[in-house]
């Protein structure tokens, strides 16, 4: 989990480090502008938090994080729409010292510092990277689509999204079972975790030999032994000083590193997560970004373990609607016992775009996509996370996009216009768009977005995910459906393939 406790020695660099804490709200940070183009306010997610069972952030008198989340963007660092500079601050990953190099944008990271009057740039003090899990891919299964696949990994389900999770040394369809990787994401209730980061590392796993990591709530404790997840944890010869006290705890939420040999894990460290709340204060302000759990109403749910009364924050998009499984970030004030939020937006996109970039806009940060079809228009901002899948540029952003690019474009509807939650270059491929139905003319055509597609001839799959005709598929449409159309390359305008949302439906 995110921000370990640390070593005596790391922690000693850590305090000397800090500055003071700040709070936030104001203004959104430009869009980022890249490499290209003068400055570089790049865009930004972040916030303070854990999961289900507490998240660590192992710091321990050194104040309290402001932000925790994903990072959106170079140039600086960009968590939660703050730019914040780096340069006198102490970088960990993993436990060790560390700089700005060894991030990268989608690790989820706890920022300790101060924002600025402006609202929108800040100084990091402290600025902390921990994975989530780290061992060998087990299983692989994809959605209908293609476009999501879950993953196990010592027994976790992954989800992994074909734009929302950015990969190191490896990509979506290149994944294979038996690859060794760490994963950077939002725990989803007590079993699940969301990857905004996947790192295929470069050693082979070897069971026996290979140290990996799993995150999980300790039970049926011994003098010698302890269940975590579906594992018999041996901590016989395990180092527990990063424990309280030494001393493990029925129902204690930990860290384990070491070695599996069947469903043993025997253990060479374990670490105690503590709960992000106890690093805060009444009064604080921050900003955390994970997906809901325990929802009630908008006034009791939380995300990262951490509990939230939403009853009177502003939402982004207005018709914003929270539940189980949403990712969310939310801004606010701990009163000692909840956070009492005053902002809450998404952070997920429900509409897809695979297209070439026709023309940018930079003093508007307005990108322009040209399909067979038509022309669609999507906003970017500071919470925008970009990621170059073609140059692998480390600042890529809004100026290093040129007309012909292929970009695939997470997105939400925002009073009428399209708010991109993620924009990723990538090769060319099928043109590829999913939205709510504007309107149809059953057997002929499908128009979203006010792109109409003739789909005569199209293959077609119902809500059921099952292979139909269209007129079994007509039968089953209505205007406001969420709708999946490929555009085979070339692109003509002309759908190839044509189905139902199976997830939003």
């Amino acid at each position: 989990m995110l921000s370990r406790c640390l070593g005596t020695a790391v922690l000693v660099a850590l305090l000397a480090s800090c500055g003071g804490g700040g709070g936030g709200g104001g203004a959104a940070a430009p869009a980022p502008t890249g490499t290209s183009g003068g400055t570089d306010p790049a865009t930004g997610g972040g916030t303070t938090g854990g999961t289900d069972g507490g998240t660590d952030l192992g710091i321990s008198g050194s104040g309290a994080p402001i932000a925790y989340g994903t990072i959106d963007g170079f140039g600086s660092i960009f968590v939660n729409g703050i730019e914040f500079n780096t340069d006198n601050a102490a970088i960990f990953v993993d436990g060790q010292p560390a700089n700005e190099l060894d991030l990268s944008v989608g690790m989820v990271v706890s920022v300790e510092g101060t924002i600025n009057a402006d609202g929108v740039t800040g100084e990091a003090t402290v600025v902390i990277f921990d994975n989530e899990l780290k061992g060998p891919v087990q299983a692989i299964a994809l959605d209908a689509q293609g476009d999501v696949m879950t993953i196990t990994i010592l027994g976790v389900n992954v989800t992994v999204d074909r734009i929302a999770t950015t990969f190191e040394n490896t990509t979506f369809d290149t994944l294979a079972v038996g690859d060794f990787v760490e994963i950077s994401g939002f725990p989803e209730g007590l079993t699940d975790l969301r990857a905004t980061h996947l790192e295929k590392r470069q050693e082979v796993y070897v069971e026996g030999e290979t140290e990996v990591e799993i995150e999980g709530t300790i039970s049926a404790l011994t003098d010698t032994t302890f269940q975590l997840r579906t594992y018999t944890v041996d901590y016989t010869g395990a180092d527990l000083t990063e424990v309280a006290d030494s001393t493990l705890l029925e129902g204690m939420y930990v860290e384990v590193k070491g070695t599996l040999s069947g469903d043993q894990l025997i253990a060479t460290e374990v670490e105690e997560e503590r709960s992000f709340s106890d690093s805060l204060e009444a009064d604080d302000d921050f900003s955390l970004q994970g997906a809901v759990t325990n929802y009630v109403d908008d006034s009791s749910f939380e995300i990262a373990g951490v509990p939230i009364d939403a009853s009177n924050a502003v939402k982004k998009p207005s018709a914003l609607t929270i539940a189980n499984g949403v990712l969310l970030e939310v801004e606010g004030t701990w009163d000692g016992d909840i956070l009492i939020a005053t902002e809450i937006e998404a952070r997920e996109g429900d509409l897809k775009l695979e297209a070439s970039v026709d023309s940018v806009d930079l003093d508007q940060s307005i990108v322009t996509l040209r399909l067979a079809t038509g022309t669609v228009q999507v906003l970017v901002d500071s919470r925008t996370r970009f990621d170059d899948d073609v140059s692998d540029l480390r600042n890529f952003g809004l100026a290093d996009l040129s007309a012909g690019d292929f970009v695939e474009v997470e997105a939400y509807l925002n009073g009428g216009q399209l708010l991109a939650t993620e924009l990723d270059r990538d090769d060319a491929d099928d043109e590829v768009v999913k939205a709510p139905v504007d309107s149809s003319n059953p057997n002929i055509e499908i128009t979203l977005l006010g792109l109409t597609y003739n789909v005569q001839g199209a293959e077609f799959k119902d809500k059921s995910d099952r292979d139909v005709d269209a007129a079994s598929f007509f039968a089953q449409l209505n205007t406001g459906d969420m709708v999946r159309i490929k555009d085979e390359r070339p692109a003509d305008g002309i759908a190839d393939k044509v189905s139902f949302d199976v997830e939003d439906d």
